[in-house]
């Protein structure tokens, strides 16, 4: 496993620092080799031969190293990665990489550091760390090195530049092209002025702004033109039905009237004005005739202030003819015409009469009779509701009832004629019994104190303002406990259940009912719970909740788990363990010596041979006597559990050592490769067919193959 993680680490590593890749590439090369060719002589002691030079070619596999892609020589002979342009205080880190440096980042694109800056360069571009530079036709602003404003090429008053040759007019401008320059603009257009302004007009001269409308320009005219219009300064039109007074272009405009006023004037075009003492005669508006300011009630005006009657008239005042009726008219009429009665008002012609007349009620009198105009007079037994209308006495008011004739009452709906107070008294009508209470009108009850109605229309029942609980309302606030409670002390509304014998380790819930406390089991006393421990104590009782107490002779000897506790041996168990308080209990295979209470012997059931002793189960070990030398003795089933121990050990030893060596191993051929040297594996094609190479011969090489002769 840590070999497994060190040859990783080891690669990322590498990979960090550089890429190369290992080529490889076939090669020949000659090398000249000394030789002796024997003469076959049998005493030959010495030289027995001429030494000779023999040519000897041979191929080899030869590795150059080679940039992997991304990745270039640097001055030093070492493969660094390639990337577009990292700045003078960035690093290339991997392939089109950059790692920059401060004040610079690559976040458009990864090869290249750009320049980075604190705030964004408006109209302009960050050359370096926090520093801009703006756009051609741009300058920075007063206030600021980071936002630039357009220069602007073009006349741009009342208005702003958003790039060096365009202008945006303000708000209440256009551009005029012709002009070139933003000129302002009048909703209205400017009637008889100039628009100087946004929304803002300069009249001409010898005009006025006209009142609720600023954007028309009237002109003046300094005389005043009444009755007509100034249509240029000093210049008045008359108005249709107008002329002018004399023949001036800026005199005044007086009405005209055609046909001509009689006795009157004219005052507007068309529209005459009666002189004093005169009046329009009939349906007509220009000629006037005389008028009497008192009138002249059935008669004429013959000059004015002179009245004159007509015929069946008889003048009773110097301006008013009454007329004379024959026969003369009756009670309650009057003569209004000649020879005709009228009645008065309020009043009728009696069964067609035409000079008697009665009073007159527009509605019938209900229980009465008309004795004046609209006035109505009750008869004997009644008395008037309204004008028109007369309803019975009744001496003795009806309590909940109409009197419906003089001196009988007629109950209402849901009331009914009360037996024991008179016919006078009605009394309310309630279907259901009022209980505690009493009817106070038609279905709904009034309670007594102490008592209420759930609903509107129920019964009286007994009323607590508290909420009684575990209990029932007894009427004035009063609560009664139901059996099995008891109320709760200090309070009058909240009563508690009652557990006998008393809740131990947990609460009373209901009559004779306990429910355990948290942290606490039920157990088969029902008003007793005991502490809960999970998992449960061993050797020990639940002493609190999740609380173990051991047993005497046991003690906790894990903190990991509080609920085991270990008996307790002083003396030390040999071959044994202490399964009981101060007791050695013997393993398998052992016994417990004689004298001894705590060491335990192992056994040999088949006992061993003389010399030898029983030093584990089944097991002998010893010199045996008379064999002369040394032997041991293990039984069929000892020796098969020796040679499986010896076999797992031997197995642990051989993973031990291959997980120590494969890391060295993959260490030592990285290491190889790197090497410079290592560049060349020699592979023979070619050799002499004869001759001996001799010892410490020197040999000559040629890289390219050299071709020799004997």
């Amino acid at each position: 496993m840590w070999a497994l993680v060190l040859i990783i680490i080891s690669g990322v590593g590498l990979q960090a620092q550089a890429c190369v890749d290992r080529v490889p590439l076939m090669k020949m090369r000659g090398t000249l080799v000394t030789m002796r060719k024997y003469q076959g002589l049998t005493n030959c002691t010495g030289n027995c031969g001429s030494l000779v030079g023999r040519p000897r070619t041979e191929t080899y596999m030869s590795y150059e190293d080679v940039c992997c892609e991304g990745y270039i020589r640097n001055g030093d002979d070492e493969c660094v990665p390639q990337c577009v342009n990292c700045g003078t205080t960035g690093i290339c880190l991997s392939p089109q990489v950059c790692l920059c440096g401060k004040g610079f980042a690559n976040r458009n694109n990864r090869t290249i550091c750009e320049p980075e800056c604190s705030e964004p360069c408006v109209n302009g571009s960050c050359v370096a760390p926090d520093e801009c530079q703006c756009r051609d036709g741009y300058r920075f602003r007063d206030d600021s090195r980071t936002e630039c404003e357009a220069v602007c090429s073009v006349d741009c008053e009342n208005g702003h530049c958003p790039n060096p040759t365009t202008c945006v007019c303000n708000i209440g401008h256009q551009r005029d092209e012709e002009l070139k320059k933003c000129v302002p603009v009048c909703q209205d257009e400017c009637l008889n002025g100039d628009c100087v302004g946004p929304n803002e007009c300069k009249c001409h001269a010898g005009h006025e702004k006209r009142v609720a409308q600023p954007w028309k320009c009237d002109p003046i005219c300094s005389g005043g033109c009444s009755n007509g219009i100034c249509v240029q300064p000093e210049i008045c039109y008359c108005k249709l039905g107008y002329t002018r007074i004399t023949d001036h272009i800026s005199s005044r405009c007086v009405p005209l009237c055609d046909p001509a006023c009689v006795n009157g004037t004219c005052i507007s075009p068309g529209h005459c004005a009666c002189s004093e003492g005169h009046a329009f005669a009939d349906d007509s508006h220009n000629v006037c005739v005389p008028s009497c300011r008192a009138g002249c009630e059935n008669g004429f005006c013959r000059s004015p202030g002179q009245c004159e009657c007509h015929e069946g008239y008889v003048q009773s005042s110097p301006h008013r003819c009454t007329p004379v009726c024959n026969p003369s008219c009756g009670s309650n009429s009057r003569c209004i015409a000649p020879d005709t009665c009228a009645c008065d008002t309020g009043h009728v012609f009696v069964n067609g009469s035409i000079t008697e007349c009665e009073p007159f009620c527009p509605r019938s009198c209900r229980n009465g009779i008309c004795s004046s105009p609209g006035v109505c007079t009750c008869l004997e037994g009644h008395q008037a509701l309204l004008s028109f209308y007369c309803i019975p006495i009744c001496t003795r008011p009806c309590k909940h009832g109409t009197c419906a004739a003089p001196n009988e009452c007629r109950c209402f709906n849901g009331y009914r004629p009360s037996p024991t107070q008179g016919p006078n008294v009605c009394e309310p009508i309630c279907s259901q019994e009022c209980g505690n209470g009493r009817c106070i009108a038609p279905e709904v009850c009034q309670c007594d104190s102490g008592h209420y109605k759930r609903w509107p229309t129920g019964t009286c029942q007994p009323y607590c303002p508290q909420k009684c609980v575990n209990s029932h309302c007894e009427g004035s606030g009063q609560c009664r406990c139901y059996e099995g409670y008891r109320m709760r002390a200090g309070s009058d509304s909240i009563c508690d259940p009652e557990c006998s014998p008393s809740c131990i380790n947990s609460t009373c819930v209901e009559p004779n009912s306990c429910a355990c406390l948290e942290g606490y089991e039920d157990t088969r006393l029902h008003y007793q719970c005991v502490p809960s421990c999970r998992p449960r104590c061993e050797n020990g009782r639940c002493s609190a909740p999740g609380q173990c107490d051991c047993s005497p002779g046991h003690v906790v000897t894990n903190s990991s788990q509080p609920h085991i506790c270990q008996p307790q041996c002083q003396m030390q168990c040999i071959n044994a363990e202490c399964l009981r308080p101060e007791t050695c209990v013997c393993l398998d295979g052992y016994r417990m010596l004689p004298s001894s209470t705590s060491e335990c012997e192992p056994i040999c059931s088949q006992g061993c041979l003389p010399g030898q002793l029983c030093i584990a189960p089944e097991t002998c070990e010893g010199s045996v006597a008379g064999s002369g030398s040394d032997q041991t003795r293990s039984l069929p089933s000892t020796g098969k559990h020796i040679a499986f121990h010896w076999t797992m050990l031997i197995l642990a030893i051989l993973l031990c050592l291959a997980l120590v060596m494969t890391p060295l191993l993959v260490v030592r051929e990285m290491q190889r490769r790197r090497r410079p040297n290592d560049k060349q594996q020699v592979h023979l094609i070619e050799n002499p067919s004869y001759g001996v190479i001799l010892a410490n011969s020197g040999e000559g090489t040629v890289e390219e193959g050299i071709g020799l002769g004997d």
